[in-house]
């Protein structure tokens, strides 16, 4: 071969070879990337499992550690895992419980198994609880709480359930006892509102007589000497009479039972009736007593009237009484008015013998008097201020006070009351005599049923009716007051609460139900000497509209029954 044929073949071989030991190089490069790969992989698997057998024992330590029971179940209901609560809470083995069908775990009192409670064949999609007794493998009574939730597949399916069991043995014995406890409290309450009824009703009838016969001697010009005896006579029951009424306030708002009721009233009528009631008592001790009104007043507000009334008078009361020189102002001030809303501050202010500055923190507490020489001088019962405070509180406001001793005291608060754009209703009643409260007897012609068993009450209510000469008759219990009801028609129907023979509250019940009552739709009332909280709500469940307490005051029973007459007849209008 010549030289000129070698040249190309051994080019070609040193190529060949140039390309083998490129090829080697590579191979080995490739072959150290490949174990250290390998090398980084296994560490990194090594890691991973480790990682994993640590989040497992983390996981089981939890789950071993965890008070309830955490389990598992197939679609048919069997245990698939279960937590070693398991074995604390029930038990058994979790061992020999596995595969078991969960409702052989659980059995009632005699112990038999209780069946599938759980209905897991018909649980669906949803989630399900349950609370439930069972005896324990020890023959221990535990209430337990299940709760589960099925396992989903991608698809939708499922796949098992998982859950929680809890021993609530514990919660369950304070819940019962809880219940008790409320049932014991509501007990007691019902027992201390029955007697405080029955003696309100036991003080109040003989004062009802007492207040009652004072005012009638009084209306038949008695005798300067006589004057001042019946003054005195009327002064000391009427104070009896206010201490009883505090008292049963004061169970009244403590028990709860104490409710609002909002409604569209005049505020400026109110201030004005109150200014009147009370100028009598101040002009009689020679004080001035102002009420300052703010002209933005809106005229009507909504709110509860009887609760701003019941705080305003106690407040004027108590400044009248403990004032001797000066004046006592009740001014109102308008913070605030919008179409719906009205923001406004009270302030009744005296120049009375003051409170000292110690006893400010205690003044609102029940019982609580400036000083306990004040008892002994003024009376009352410390529970004024107390009332007065619970009131404003039900209506999201608080009784401020500024007091300085020997020179006066300053009660405030403010109101959040609505306002209303309605017009004061029409009075679409024909103008007749009887129900006209200018004229001299605006009960006349009016025809009323009293049923009182109480001889002297009778003769109280008796006079003061033929005074006001109005057509009455008068009956001695339910009974009888039912039979009245059935043969002839009644504009009014008073009904003592304590009768023989049939109580107030039957009589009341008897005469809206029976087919032969000519009065199913008269307005019939309590005029009762029983007041609480269980009286309050089975008069409106017996069918009355109120309860007119005795001892009544004359001229505030003739206002009463001329409006329950007339909004009655209001109504028998508006209807025809």
């Amino acid at each position: 071969m010549s030289e000129k044929d070698r040249k190309p073949i051994a080019d070609f071989l040193e190529m060949v070879d140039t390309a083998y030991h490129s090829f080697d190089r590579d191979v080995g490069h490739l072959e150290t990337i490949l174990e250290k790969s390998s090398q980084e992989l296994y560490e990194a698997n090594r890691r991973l499992r480790d990682d994993v057998m640590t989040v497992s024992q983390q996981l089981t330590n939890v789950a071993a550690n965890i008070k309830d029971v955490i389990f598992e179940m197939d679609t048919s209901g069997k245990w698939t895992y279960l937590n070693p609560a398991w074995e604390v809470v029930m038990g058994c083995s979790v061992s020999q419980s596995l595969g078991t069908p969960y409702h052989l775990c659980f059995t009632n009192s005699d112990g038999v198994p209780m069946g599938d409670f759980l209905e897991v064949n018909t649980i669906g999609l949803g989630e399900c609880s349950r609370r439930v007794e069972i005896t324990s493998a020890q023959g221990k009574r535990k209430w337990i709480a299940l709760s589960l939730k099925p396992l989903l597949s991608e698809e939708g399916n499922v796949l098992g359930y998982i859950g929680t069991l809890s021993d609530i043995t514990q919660l369950k014995k304070t819940e019962l006892a809880m219940m008790r406890a409320h049932r014991t409290a509501t007990k007691a309450n019902k027992a201390k509102d029955d007697f405080l009824s029955m003696m309100s009703h036991e003080i109040r009838t003989p004062l009802n007589a007492v207040i009652g016969i004072s005012n009638l001697l009084l209306l038949e010009n008695p005798k300067a000497d006589q004057m001042e005896n019946l003054d005195a006579l009327r002064y000391s029951s009427e104070h009896l009479l206010s201490l009883v009424n505090d008292i049963l306030d004061f169970n009244k708002i403590a028990s709860g039972s104490m409710k609002l009721d909002a409604h569209v009233f005049d505020l400026r009528g109110l201030l004005e009736k109150l200014e009147r009631i009370f100028q009598p008592n101040a002009k009689e001790k020679q004080i001035a007593l102002r009420v300052t009104i703010d002209p933005e007043l809106p005229h009507l507000i909504v709110g509860d009237s009887s609760g701003i009334s019941q705080v305003l008078t106690n407040l004027l009361g108590n400044a009248l009484k403990f004032t001797e020189v000066g004046e006592v102002s009740l001014r109102v001030k308008v913070l605030k008015v919008t179409a719906s809303n009205c923001r406004l501050s009270f302030a009744v202010e005296d120049t009375g013998i003051g409170i000292p500055k110690k006893r400010l923190e205690t003044i609102f507490n029940p019982f609580e008097q400036a000083d306990s020489s004040i008892g002994r001088e003024y009376g009352g019962s410390g529970l004024g201020l107390a009332i007065c405070q619970q009131l404003l509180q039900l209506m999201d406001s608080y009784l401020e006070v500024v007091s300085t001793e020997g020179r006066g005291t300053t009660f405030s608060f403010v109101l959040n009351l609505g306002t209303t754009r309605e017009t004061a209703p029409v009075n679409v009643i024909p103008k007749v005599s009887a129900f006209t409260e200018e004229e001299d007897f605006p009960l006349k012609g009016v025809r009323i049923l009293v049923a009182e068993d109480n001889r002297v009450n009778t003769m109280v209510i008796e006079k003061f009716l033929k005074k006001w000469q109005a057509d009455y008759d008068l009956v001695e219990n339910g009974k009888i007051a039912t039979e009245k009801a059935a043969s002839q028609r009644y504009d009014l129907i008073l009904m003592d609460l304590h009768m023989p023979v049939m109580d107030g509250f039957e009589a009341a019940k008897t005469i809206r139900e029976s087919e032969l009552s000519k009065n199913k739709s008269v307005p019939i009332y309590a005029l009762s000497a029983s007041t609480g909280v269980y009286t309050d709500k089975n008069i409106k469940d017996f069918g009355m509209g109120g309860l007119i307490p005795k001892p009544f005051d004359p001229g505030r029973l003739l206002q009463q029954l001329v409006q329950i007459v007339k909004e009655s007849l209001a109504d028998h209008y508006l209807k025809l």
